[in-house]
């Protein structure tokens, strides 16, 4: 049944107007669990305490913009027999949303009823169920169904509750294909339909879901166990059907792989000859809804029917490669991304947590019962009652026997079934052939519209390095679509990335759970169990790039043609010439059908190639042909026959492959470009061999695949084939349905035949540079210095010297208004570069005097300074724009690089501080004087990667400002680690405000598929400020592919967030701001028109302070001293607040002299007016041929309304409340203080309002001391000890913050992020004083525990979660036990492990020490980490910290270690990054 319930009470028919509309791909997050009895025993009781845990994770849920009506709130249960009068067995029971109409209900029952007859079931009762509609919001109770319980007799001839179940399946599926053809398609859902399982579910809060249905609350609801969920949706008006759990499953995070899960889903289909959406749902529905469609498919349709194999099929661990699992990946790609899954079918409970253990899951266990939680603390158990308490590992699963009560963490594919049962996955290795000695085909470079800047500066430096080049200052260069130079075709795709709603994946540093392998041959279709007994034979790759050898060897085989288990096939791709764009468009046609053709001959390797191409047959572009046969397999049901691989001249960078492979190709030979690695003659290449040089551009484009995979947390790239994850910019409607259904192209843009003319009209051209093999150069990284050929740019370093003309002549009273209409001049005979300049403000019939327009000092208050950091910028370039944007009553913003040296001596800071993903410098000191906290999400150069700073940029002066080594590449993690999902950055943001609720909290964003729906999840959140960055901005490094094809121009994402956020009621509540290569005074006004309210600048300021567009600002060499910290450099530093302030002022001008020409008094009254907008006259032609449709743009004008309260802000919670009255009372600042408190999971960011009110406090010191001329000991800034101890389970962020005079004893147990960013301060976590378990065998604290630390200890008596000490920048850390990725990318520090841990132990470490017994040495990364000896001074050291660890704790384990310490300090081992021993030269220890 389709997972969406429309409210209408008519049949529903799509309409253009509909589909004008903002149609959200809608995300979800939230708080999962359920609970169990262990003796089979069937209680109210067992519902009860599952309602009170779906209360205790109210704060993981969201309500929609009315404050009352829930994202979903619901429980799974047993079906209530002795509440229905029924006995088990004799009946199921659907329970059905249905609309409020009596006559579409009763058309709907009858379709319903004589569907179940058909298959011999009857349906004997429709029972109403009871509810109060008072407790729903206004908007839950405008789109409620009416809910209705149907009985269902068991027929005679099922004979066992499984066949019922799977008749019951038939049915829905059946029901379904009937209600859509008569068009009924979304008017009804099964909520639930079991033998054995029902579900109560609503949009209503936690709280109000048991108000709602008095069943709930009847004592005769009896159940052995109860599943619980509570959603937070990026879409506020969210739908009835939705809600969770689903029949199956309850899903908490993010299915980062579902495009490619639903591709593969639809080729199963058709495989199958079924309908399209028999197997799942492929549209207007949640990524759960799929996953739940996908589980029941597996139960009902494949031979797999146990739940917990079907989930740990789909779900398997990292590093699967027993021959289970390897047996089942040939048939099923992961379903892959943050997930906590839980599940039931009435005979099994239980849950599974994703390979990269992104979302916490924490269990106990009683004799009585097993409780499993997103938290810990959320279910009354009496500590002396609990055996053993825990969290799910990565990749692992629980299940519990309803019958039994038997608890199994052991992997399904390990039970005893299959165990004993053989599972040949039948793979095999390629083999390889000889090469030719020289070249084929290089001759052919301007065939395929290589430019001297593709070799000089994308493949010679990966042939060289094995990397992919990086550059700066983000990209200026006009999108393909506007360009008149040669483009791929791959040009006009943009990569999609993952921000808010799920993670990118950190690849370089959890390599371990990414897998590039992939199967050539045919794909058995794990629907048909015959293609199983025994699967064709496979080729097994360790990644999709192939070399020129193994292409040789398909060709070798090719021409044997003997007998094989593959048979290959080749088709070329190319057309011809002289009959013109026709004759493109016939072959893409001919190219589909002599696919099929192959695939009916019993081909299993298609090779598309494109070798034969020459002037008179020119190359089709590759991702056409592509699409033509994956297309046309699809339709015919062929696409599982066949793997596709690519042999193309055209691909030549990693953008390139992972398009190949995104779009449907298995695997990918870029023959041109290895050809250009092993024989090109450029003296850069000479010194290395064919090989080595071949092998080092297949690893960089290997790792560019990875990385892109990973912008969208995509681990395995076989879920990555076919997932379609790019945007089109510039292609029209028509060319994108036809060759990519399923994505869309907003503005339109060209068609085929205009493709095919741009090719022909390169072809000719090529000609010259065939003839003399001299490639051109298009200056697409960077403007011909006077600008004369090739792209053109909207900075370059002519226009860069007209501001420094503006900064410096003509003064602060801007009497030369000449020059900067020059400088406006000059770009605007580049136009148009950027999407904005085809469109310009509609001017009034009466335009106003500028003086009755907003005065320039109130429209300077808009504008900010970009996130800079201090690191990727000097020192005093940092403070001269932290100056000038005070001086204009604007914003600035202190990048991720911690705090300026400037504050110290100067008290000079930013009033916006960032918060990303590498934490660095991120204290209380550092937050405390904050007007603004931005978490920056993602960044508009590199899109779901983390910010770059090069070691030979860091010094020792950014290194202290850091907390971490100087001269070590500095590599932010892509994900924010205590941020997997929506309701994470609900938690963050919620912390920030606990530390300072006057503090506004920016998310910054970047423009990209689906960000408006990611804003209102935004909103939701609670943030006050959404930032939408351009993908054409940016100022740091960033990898060149990045650069280029990743984050889409603002425009684009500005109008859709503003859109979304307006459609949902959310808009008056937040402040939308924009940045992105902001130029001019008329981009601003475009910018308010398209709905921003504020504007962000940084490139510009850049420029003003002498930036010259060098574009080398990651080679510490910058011309002008800016971006430097090299002394000889810094010395041509020459600018001034006062340059930056002077830009500042023409813009606003401009932005006044434009308001006044549109008859606008202030830039509010424009903000949101789309309809304001008209094209611009000089581009309406150009606009016309390339197929644009602007009206994208300017249709449907939201104009922005009276700024409203944040409905999403809380202020301080109690308990911080109380902790401030009591220890931070007036007089008590100094005081020691000796205080107790209860605390609870509810109870979150604790502690964190004390550490910014001491933070505060400190901040205010220093500028005293500052303003005195005497300065204070920072020792002494922090006042009397506070010694604070607590009981209980402590929420989320405990400790937060935390810093020096904070003394604190938890006796319990805590969630996730304790003691993140601590700077000083002693944390001590103990288990209850009345467990009864071992400390060092059970968890107490959850995941991502001391991330960012830069000080202070932190001991726990137990084990931690997953990634204990991320980021650890200084602290001292103890801890029993913990799970995966620890002390990942620590910097300073020293963590001591006392017992097991899981696997990748320190990787990216570059500063600190790990100590380790020796159990858990196998762990350790030895790429990043290597053991040194341990000397006196450092074992005594390690007693020193055992001793306090023992005297704080009374820990068992390491009162042991000391009882014999002689013996047992020989079992630690002490480990250190390989850099810091090499540049040291210490000694190392050789472990075996």
């Amino acid at each position: 049944m389709h997972d969406s319930l429309v409210p209408q009470d008519t049949p529903t028919a799509s309409s253009s107007s509909q589909r004008d509309q903002y149609f959200p791909d809608e995300h979800s997050a939230c708080g999962v669990g359920f609970v169990t009895s262990r003796k089979g025993e069937v209680t109210h009781e067992t519902l009860q305490q599952a309602l009170k845990a779906l209360a205790a994770v109210e704060h993981r849920g969201a309500c929609a913009a009315d404050g009352t009506s829930g994202d979903g709130s619901g429980v799974m249960t047993d079906i209530p027999f002795e509440l229905l009068g029924r006995k088990r067995g004799e009946i199921a029971v659907a329970f059905l949303f249905l609309p409020q109409n009596s006559e579409c209900r009763a058309t709907i029952r009858h379709l319903i009823e004589s569907t179940f007859s058909f298959l011999g079931m009857n349906i004997s009762t429709y029972r109403e169920v009871p509810v109060n509609a008072s407790v729903c919001g206004p908007i839950a109770k405008a789109s409620m169904p009416r809910m209705e319980q149907a009985i269902i007799e068991r027929p005679r001839h099922c004979r066992t509750q499984a066949s019922f179940d799977q008749l019951l399946y038939r049915a829905k599926q059946l029901l379904r294909s009937r209600a859509w053809s008569q068009g009924w398609k979304g008017r009804y859902f099964f909520a639930s339909l079991s033998t054995k399982t029902i579900i109560y579910k609503a949009l209503t809060t936690a709280a109000a879901l048991p108000e709602l249905y008095p069943d709930l609350t009847n004592p005769a609801f009896k159940t052995r166990f109860a599943l619980f969920h509570r959603r937070f949706s990026t879409n506020t008006n969210s739908t009835w059907d939705k809600a969770q759990p689903f029949r199956m499953i309850g899903h908490n995070g993010e299915i980062n792989t579902i495009a490619g899960n639903r591709s593969w889903s639809f080729s199963r289909e058709m495989s199958l000859g079924l309908p399209e959406g028999e197997l799942i749902t492929h549209q207007d529905i949640s990524d759960s809804g799929s996953l739940n469609e996908m589980v029941e498919a597996l139960k009902f349709r494949s031979s797999i029917t146990r739940l917990p194999e079907i989930l740990s099929i789909m779900i398997p661990p990292a590093k699967a490669d027993s021959s289970f699992y390897k047996f089942w990946s040939r048939a099923m790609e992961p379903w892959d991304g943050p997930a906590l899954v839980a599940f039931s079918d009435g005979e099994t409970v239980g849950a599974r947590l994703d390979r990269n253990g992104f979302r916490p899951c924490r269990w106990s266990m009683t004799e009585d019962h097993f409780f499993l939680a997103s938290e810990s603390g959320t279910y009354a158990i009496e500590q002396t009652d609990v055996q053993r308490k825990g969290s799910l590992a990565a990749g692992s699963g629980v299940s519990v026997d309803l019958g039994s009560g038997a608890v199994n963490f052991g992997d399904p594919g390990d039970n005893e079934t299959n165990r004993n049962a053989q599972f040949d996955p039948r793979l095999v290795t390629l083999h390889e052939a000889d090469i030719s000695l020289e070249p084929l085909h290089l001759n052919k470079l301007p065939l395929f519209q290589y430019v001297k800047e593709d070799l000089d500066r994308v493949l010679i430096p990966m042939v060289t390095t094995g990397k992919e080049p990086i550059s700066s200052i983000g990209d200026t260069a006009r999108p393909a679509v506007l360009s008149d130079q040669p483009r791929s075709f791959f040009d006009f795709f943009y990569q999609n990335f993952a921000q808010v709603t799920n993670p990118p994946l950190d690849y370089l540093r959890e390599r371990t759970v990414t897998d590039l392998s992939i199967y050539l041959g045919r794909r058995p279709n794990i629907f048909a169990p015959k293609e199983l007994i025994p699967p064709v034979e496979s080729i097994e790759l360790p990644s999709p790039i192939l070399s020129l050898s193994q292409m040789a060897y398909f060709e070798k085989q090719q021409r044997d043609n003997g007998p094989q288990a593959h048979k290959i096939a080749t088709l070329q791709a190319t057309f011809s010439r002289a009959e013109g764009p026709s004759a493109m468009i016939a072959r893409l046609d001919a190219l589909s059908w002599e696919a099929i053709d192959a695939a009916r001959r019993d081909v299993s390797i298609l090779i598309l190639s494109d070798s034969d191409a020459d002037l008179e047959h020119p190359p089709i572009p590759s991702l056409l042909a592509l699409r033509s046969v994956v297309n046309a397999l699809n339709k015919h049901g062929r696409r599982l026959q066949v793997s596709v691989v690519c042999h193309t001249g055209e691909v030549r960078n990693t953008h390139h492959v992972a398009a190949l492979i995104g779009f449907g190709a298995a695997a990918v030979c870029p023959y041109l470009a290895l050809e250009v690695a092993r024989y090109e003659n450029n003296p850069k290449l000479n010194r290395l061999d064919p090989t080595t040089k071949e092998h080092n551009l297949i690893h960089a484009l290997e790792n560019g695949l990875l990385k892109i995979m990973a912008k969208m947390g995509i681990s395995v790239v076989r879920s990555y084939q076919s997932s379609k994850l790019f945007t089109p910019l510039g292609l029209s409607e028509e060319l994108i349905n036809e060759f990519f259904p399923g994505i869309s192209s907003p503005l339109g843009g060209l068609g085929l035949e205009q493709i095919a003319r741009r090719l022909l009209d390169h072809t000719r051209f090529s000609e010259e540079q065939l003839r003399g093999y001299k490639l051109p150069n298009t200056h697409q990284y960077k403007e011909h210095n006077k600008g004369l050929v090739g792209e053109k740019h909207s900075m370059t370093n002519t226009r860069s010297k007209l501001i420094h003309q503006l900064a410096r002549e003509t003064g602060l009273d801007l009497d030369n208004p000449m020059l900067y209409q020059e400088y406006v001049k000059q770009g605007h005979r580049d136009e148009p570069v950027n999407l904005r300049h085809l469109m310009t403000p509609k001017n009034a019939e009466q335009p106003l005097p500028i003086d009755q327009v907003e005065s320039r000092a109130s429209l300077l208050k808009r504008f900010g300074s970009g996130a800079m950091s201090f690191g990727a910028i000097s020192a005093e370039a940092q403070r001269d724009i932290f100056k000038a944007m005070r001086m204009i009553g604007g914003r600035s913003n202190s990048g991720e690089g911690g705090e300026n040296p400037y504050y110290y001596s100067e008290g000079v800071t930013a009033q916006t501080k960032q918060v990303a993903s590498g934490r660095f410098g991120v204290t209380a000191r550092y937050l405390a004087d904050a007007a603004e906290y931005q978490i920056k999400v993602a960044q508009g150069a590199k899109p779901g990667e983390g910010g770059q700073l090069m070691g030979i940029k860091v010094t020792a002066d950014i290194a202290k400002a850091r907390h971490t080594e100087p001269g070590i590449d500095l590599i932010s993690p892509p994900p924010l680690h205590d941020i997997y999902s929506i309701e994470d950055l609900k938690e963050l943001i919620y912390q920030l405000k606990q530390f300072n609720p006057k503090g506004k909290v920016s998310v910054k964003l970047v423009a990209g598929n689906n960000v408006g729906t990611i804003a209102v999840g935004v909103a939701k959140a609670g943030a006050d400020i959404i930032q939408i960055s351009g993908g054409d901005g940016g100022t740091g490094a960033a990898p060149m592919s990045s650069m280029k094809q990743a984050g889409l121009p603002w425009e684009l994402g500005l109008i859709e967030a503003h859109r979304a956020l307006s459609e949902n009621n959310l808009r008056s509540s937040v402040t939308l701001r924009t940045d992105g290569g902001l130029s001019t005074g008329r981009d601003l006004i475009l910018a308010a028109l398209l709905g921003a309210e504020e504007f962000d600048f940084g490139k510009l300021l850049l420029v003003a302070q002498g930036c010259v567009m060098a574009r080398i600002c990651e080679k510490n060499t910058c011309p002008t001293g800016i971006a430097t910290h090299n002394p000889k450099f810094k010395a041509k530093y020459k600018g001034t607040p006062e340059h930056i302030v002077t830009v500042m002022h023409f813009l606003a001008d401009e932005m006044r002299r434009t308001l006044a020409a549109m008859g606008a008094a202030d830039l509010n009254s424009i903000i949101g007016r789309t309809d304001l907008l008209t094209i611009a006259p000089q581009h309406e032609a150009l606009s016309q041929h390339l197929g644009f449709n602007l009206s994208y743009f300017m249709k449907n004008p939201y104009p922005t309304k009276e700024k409203s309260a944040n409905l999403f802000h809380k202020g301080l919670n109690a308990l911080n409340q109380r902790i401030l009255d009591e220890a931070w009372a007036p007089g008590q600042e100094n005081q020691p203080v000796h205080l107790s408190y209860e605390i609870t999971n509810t109870d979150r960011g604790v502690l964190a309002s004390l550490a910014g009110a001491v933070a505060s406090r400190q901040h205010q010191r220093h500028l005293d001391s500052l303003a005195q001329n005497t300065p204070v000991p920072e020792e002494s800034l922090a006042g009397q000890t506070k010694n604070l101890v607590f009981r209980g389970s402590a929420g989320q962020g405990f400790g937060a913050f935390m810093s020096a005079g904070m003394q604190v004893l938890l006796w319990g147990e805590a969630n996730d992020s304790v003691a993140k960013s601590m700077s000083g301060g002693d944390m001590v976590i103990r288990p209850g004083q009345a467990v009864q378990f071992k400390s060092h065998e059970n968890t107490i604290i959850g995941n991502c525990a001391a991330y960012g630390a830069t000080g202070g200890k932190l001991y726990v008596q137990g084990r931690a979660g997953d990634r204990f000490a991320v980021r650890n920048s200084g602290a001292l850390a103890i801890v029993e036990g913990c799970g995966l990725h620890a002390c990942e990318y620590m910097t300073s520090g020293t963590v001591i492990i006392l017992g097991a841990t899981g696997e990748n132990i320190g990787a990216g470490m570059t500063g600190g020490s790990l100590f380790l017994l020796d159990a858990t040495r196998g762990f350790v990364n030895r790429e990043y980490l290597t053991r040194v000896p341990l000397d006196t001074a450092e074992a005594a050291a390690l007693k020193n910290h055992l001793e306090d660890y023992v005297q704080q704790t009374q820990s068992e384990v390491a009162t042991d270690l000391l009882g014999d310490w002689p013996a047992n300090h020989g079992r630690f081992a002490k480990y250190v990054p390989v850099k810091m021993v090499a540049d040291a030269g210490f000694p190392r220890v050789v472990e075996g």
